[in-house]
């Protein structure tokens, strides 16, 4: 297992995201793979009978090809720079696939420690947006979603509501959330408001103790207020570099459709790295 980061946009969104990666890889003390996936260009054409229209379409084709081998070689030389630029300790490899960016995508996160995303990648508009979209709506899986800026402390947060979700968060990120020294369980007693309420005391003790079994040093902070402002005054406090947290919400016609603070943290500039998980 490793730690994958997917490659696209503009090199300012990739750079931040890439020293998100090398933090995560150093912390998980693994290797980093760059995916980038870019659509097959003979899939990007609608052939017509008739040898003048074969003809245009093998142009096109040529045409999207280079630009594509020139774009992946961009990406490549951005991923190295900066790779490189990290010291001999960390062993990064990029890696080109063509095909459907989300079921690619999906398929690089299956095993993976950490799968990391570009910020921009929430956004409609942006290349990356259906691996966002797939892997954390359809497929399930979790995944990282890097900030603006990237920092690294040894403090992540845990948002806990107690809820299937949040455990879930807490499972599946669980191999990088043990690389952190101190862990900030953070809950909202006034928002807990979904049938598992009855348990949420219960089973926040229970996750602190399995933390402290770890060797982590566990600080318990109950928040007030809007919860996404509450967790990032938190983060600030703490100086937390990653939020762990379920992302509530569905996908409807192609559209991913959040709570009100998932898509405050997901919009957020000063947000944190997010691990999120639904």
């Amino acid at each position: 297992m490793s730690v994958t980061v997917i490659l696209g946009g503009d090199a300012a969104d990739l750079t931040p995201a890439l020293d998100t990666a090398i933090q995560l890889t150093k912390h998980l003390k693994t290797t980093l793979t760059g995916l980038c996936v870019l659509p097959d260009p003979a899939n990007s054409f609608v052939y017509v009978a008739g040898a003048e229209a074969v003809m245009m379409g093998s142009a096109a084709i040529a045409s999207l090809t280079e630009a594509q081998d020139k774009f992946a070689k961009e990406l490549k030389a951005v991923f190295e720079t900066q790779t490189q630029a990290a010291g001999a300790w960390l062993k990064a490899s990029f890696v080109k696939e063509q095909g459907s960016i989300a079921s690619r995508a999906a398929a690089a996160n299956l095993l993976e420690d950490a799968f990391v995303v570009p910020k921009g990648a929430t956004q409609s508009n942006h290349s990356l947006n259906p691996a966002f979209e797939h892997v954390l709506m359809e497929a399930n899986l979790p995944l990282i979603l890097a900030p603006r800026k990237a920092t690294d402390t040894e403090t992540c947060i845990i948002a806990w509501d107690g809820s299937p979700i949040a455990a879930r968060a807490v499972r599946m990120h669980l191999p990088l959330i043990t690389t952190y020294k101190k862990v900030v369980i953070a809950h909202h007693p006034e928002k807990v408001r979904h049938q598992w309420a009855h348990v949420c005391g219960a089973s926040q003790a229970r996750l602190k103790t399995f933390l402290q079994e770890e060797r982590l040093e566990v600080v318990e902070s109950e928040l007030s207020g809007p919860v996404s402002e509450a967790l990032l005054s938190t983060a600030e406090a703490h100086q937390a570099s990653m939020i762990v947290m379920g992302a509530y919400g569905h996908a409807r016609i192609g559209q991913m459709l959040f709570g009100g603070t998932t898509s405050a943290l997901l919009h957020s500039d000063t947000a944190p790295a997010l691990a999120l998980c639904r």
